[in-house]
């Protein structure tokens, strides 16, 4: 009788081993292409690319999706995770390819992925979620701190509605105190209860040091990501002047973290594009700003699909190696003796 059951539970898990991906992969390409479907492409009529500037800002943004898999990996490693060592090329495609479920409605999405896809290969569900969940505070909390530094000392904002500066700085408060470790810790140990799972060891609690240097990080990494957006618009929009790169990367971080509040949104639609384009008028004409808000939705869905692509080369190299390997006349010498 328990050998049947464990047989069952065992052809049970793998099921839902092999469903789980499919799952994923369907869902991605339903919502990816509701997310295509959306644009408005009748408002890219006529309009004249500078190449050399997409080109430059599409290099600058992958680098910032680069940025955050050595982010992950530092938060990992400071949680005590193991086996990462020699792994750097597997969990980066497994963090592209969680990256891509923001595009699936639900904030967990993209956490679950990672938790999912890094669990696979050997490193702690307790310490992928926690860093996930931290990961996550973390880029909202540092990216709302540029861009409140960014706008508010810039006198254009001063034509925004007071109560828009209030709830961009309630939201920046209310992160900051979920990212004290005790509030941290406790809020992590109220959803455990709920979902009746075991509380967390004391090796996989962040300390301060942790979540002050991720943060640190995660604020040049908004810098970075911004950056790309301004040469993105000036692609587009080649009067924008340098003085108002601050002000378009602290707009490009404001979207940013907003469209990550917004849960119901996949992708942050419609949140990020509203929000980039109320401050994007502040700086160019009202309808270039909406023609620049429609350009940066598509290149940013490019550069998460090429970072897609850049992460999964290297994979497929490292099959080829392993199979030549395996069918090797030495080793398929040593398999038949």
């Amino acid at each position: 009788m328990e050998q049947t059951e464990s047989g069952t539970g065992g052809r049970g898990r793998r099921v839902l081993r092999r469903a789980v991906p499919i799952v994923f992969y369907v869902a991605l390409a339903g919502f990816l292409f509701l997310y295509v479907r959306s644009v408005d492409w009748g408002q890219l009529a006529g309009v004249e690319w500078n190449w050399w500037w997409v080109a430059v800002a599409t290099v600058i943004s992958l680098g910032f999706r680069y940025w955050g898999v050595g982010i992950w990996f530092f938060l990992l490693r400071r949680l005590g995770a193991e086996n990462l060592r020699g792994s750097g090329v597997t969990l980066t495609h497994v963090y592209a390819k969680s990256w891509m479920g923001r595009y699936i409605p639900g904030a967990a999405t993209w956490i679950i992925g990672k938790v999912y896809f890094a669990s696979q290969h050997g490193v702690s569900k307790a310490r992928l979620g926690v860093s996930g969940l931290l990961e996550g505070a973390l880029q909202i909390a540092a990216t709302l701190a540029l861009a409140l530094v960014l706008l508010l000392i810039d006198p254009r904002t001063h034509a925004l509605d007071p109560w828009i500066i209030v709830l961009m700085i309630a939201a920046f408060v209310v992160c900051v105190i979920c990212l004290v470790p005790r509030v941290f810790v406790a809020l992590i140990g109220f959803a455990l209860r709920i979902l009746r799972r075991r509380p967390l060891e004391d090796d996989v609690k962040p300390a301060l040091g942790t979540v002050v240097v991720g943060a640190g990080l995660y604020v040049l990494g908004a810098v970075i990501s911004g950056t790309g957006y301004y040469f993105i618009s000036l692609a587009v929009y080649p009067s924008l002047r340098v003085q108002d790169a601050a002000f378009v990367i602290g707009a490009a971080s404001m979207a940013s973290a907003i469209s990550m509040l917004a849960v119901f949104a996949p992708g942050g639609l419609g949140v990020r594009e509203g929000v980039q384009g109320l401050l994007l008028a502040l700086v160019m004409p009202g309808p270039v700003a909406l023609v620049v808000v429609v350009v940066t939705r598509i290149w940013s869905l490019a550069v998460d699909a090429l970072f897609l692509l850049t992460t999964a080369v290297p994979t497929w190299f490292g099959r080829g190696k392993r199979a030549a390997v395996t069918t090797s006349p030495t080793n398929a010498d040593a398999t038949k003796a």
